[in-house]
């Protein structure tokens, strides 16, 4: 599900070098991967990507992320935030259904909003005392995405967002008692 509003950084996550993000084009979509291993529990790694009311929190250029409805392991969910790149800003707003399997995926579909299509998904393994995070994505914008600038703006603000996951499952981490 996440978020995945476009934007150009200026600088990318302090621990960037953590963090692994590709994008590549195919036809009209971006296929987007990214990956990272975090000193953490399962629980606080589950909890941190299942809060999504939290997620404008601590994920940058998201306005807002509320959940609408939740029932069971499903859950609508309502984000807004802005896209841009260079001088080029404007809204976005998507609304996705998750399927959350405990602790182990979450998958999400976009039902309606700003792209055409939009699905990811969220794997979650404990390894040792790190939790290792895959995220995998494919978008198709129902707007114009330049061929080469805008993978990279994809790829940058995977890798912002991403970043800004794995720093927020960090660092409530770092607060539980060791």
């Amino acid at each position: 599900m996440l978020l995945l509003f476009l934007s150009w950084p200026l600088a990318l996550a302090a621990e960037s070098d953590e963090v692994r993000v590709d994008a590549r084009r195919v036809g009209d979509a971006v296929l987007v991967s990214a990956g990272a291993r975090v000193r953490a529990d399962l629980d606080t790694a589950w909890t941190v990507l299942t809060g999504y009311d939290a997620y404008a929190d601590f994920i940058p250029d998201l306005k807002s992320s509320r959940v609408v409805v939740r029932a069971g392991d499903t859950v609508i969910v309502e984000q807004k935030g802005e896209v841009g790149f260079f001088l080029f800003h404007f809204p976005m707003e998507v609304t996705f259904t998750v399927t959350e399997q405990p602790r182990t995926s979450i998958t999400s579909q976009a039902i309606s909003g700003t792209f055409k299509e939009m699905t990811s998904t969220y794997l979650l393994a404990q390894e040792g005392e790190t939790v290792h995070l895959t995220y995998s994505g494919r978008l198709v914008p129902d707007f114009i995405l330049p061929p080469l600038l805008g993978t990279a703006a994809v790829r940058a603000a995977v890798h912002k967002q991403f970043g800004a996951l794995v720093k927020e499952i960090r660092r409530r981490a770092a607060l539980l008692p060791r």
